[in-house]
C-alpha cells in the first residue's frame, strides 16, 4: 500500500516538475502570448561540428563531438489566426524542440489587439 502511494506520488511530482520547468518559455504567439500554438513548417540550416578545426572538418580530439544545426520554425496560433517565426539554438536535435533564441511576428493576428512581442536573447550569439 505505501510503495504504491510513493509511485503515485512520484508520478505526480514528475508532472508537476515538467508542467512547470518543461517547456521553452520564450515558445508563444508574439500576436497574443497564447501558448498552445500549431507547428506549421520548419527548416534546418547549414550542419556544423560542435568542435571543429578551422576549415570546417570534425575535431577528433573530442570525444563527445556531434553535428549541430540551427533551425527555424514557423507557428500558428489558433486563438488570433498570427503566425509566428523561431529560431533555435544550434543543437544536435535539429527540430521545432530545441531552444528557441529569437520570436518574430510573421503575420498579423486577426482577432484582438497585440499584447505579445518580438523576442531575442541577449545572452545567446549564433554560430558563424
Amino acid at each position: 500500500m505505501l510503495e504504491s502511494l510513493l509511485v503515485i506520488f512520484a508520478a505526480i511530482l514528475i508532472i508537476l516538475f515538467y508542467l512547470l520547468f518543461g517547456r521553452d518559455k520564450n515558445k508563444k504567439c508574439a500576436w497574443c502570448n497564447n501558448r498552445k500554438i500549431k507547428f506549421i513548417e520548419g527548416q534546418e540550416g547549414s550542419l556544423s561540428w560542435r568542435h571543429q578545426n578551422k576549415d570546417g572538418s570534425q575535431d577528433k580530439r573530442f570525444k563527445n563531438n556531434y553535428l549541430v544545426s540551427e533551425y527555424s520554425s514557423k507557428f500558428f496560433c489558433s486563438k488570433c489566426q498570427a503566425y509566428t517565426k523561431f529560431e533555435h539554438i544550434h543543437s544536435q536535435l535539429r527540430s521545432s524542440e530545441a531552444r528557441v533564441y529569437k520570436r518574430t511576428l510573421h503575420t498579423d493576428g486577426v482577432f484582438g489587439d497585440r499584447k505579445g512581442s518580438d523576442w531575442i536573447d541577449t545572452n545567446y550569439y549564433p554560430r558563424p
